[in-house]
């Protein structure tokens, strides 16, 4: 934190990000605030966002604007006939949704089967 803030905190960033050919990732980074959410959808225009998965692992504030945006980009995404899922949330993200009732909406990913440990545990060099 640069001395000259007064222990403001970093606005944050929201930016669509390729991952492959034709897959888009909504990344959400910081504090989204109302300020933060306007803007992006502005720099959009018309345009409706369409994506294929949110991250907000990195979200440390979200307004009910942020929340809104992650909705409509949801609802544009099944109506474009993806599927998309929340990758990754932080805890205040979850805590919102979950406060406004919403978290359902969200899909998650299947949780990816870890191997089972060999019997006896891990054997260590001795």
């Amino acid at each position: 934190m640069d001395a000259g803030q007064g222990g403001q905190r970093a606005a944050g960033t929201i930016t669509i990000e390729r991952e492959a050919t034709d897959r888009w990732v909504l990344c959400l980074r910081g504090d989204v605030d109302t300020a933060v959410a306007t803007h992006f959808t502005s720099s959009q225009g018309r345009q409706r966002v369409v994506v294929d998965a949110i991250d907000a692992a990195d979200v440390t504030f979200i307004s009910s604007s942020g929340v809104a945006l992650m909705l409509l980009c949801i609802e544009a995404s099944i109506a474009a006939g993806r599927h998309p899922v929340l990758r990754a949330a932080s805890r205040p993200v979850d805590r919102a949704l979950q406060l406004s009732g919403i978290e359902t909406v969200f899909p998650r990913p299947e949780p990816v089967e870890q191997p089972p440990e060999p019997e006896g545990g891990s054997a260590e060099p001795g």
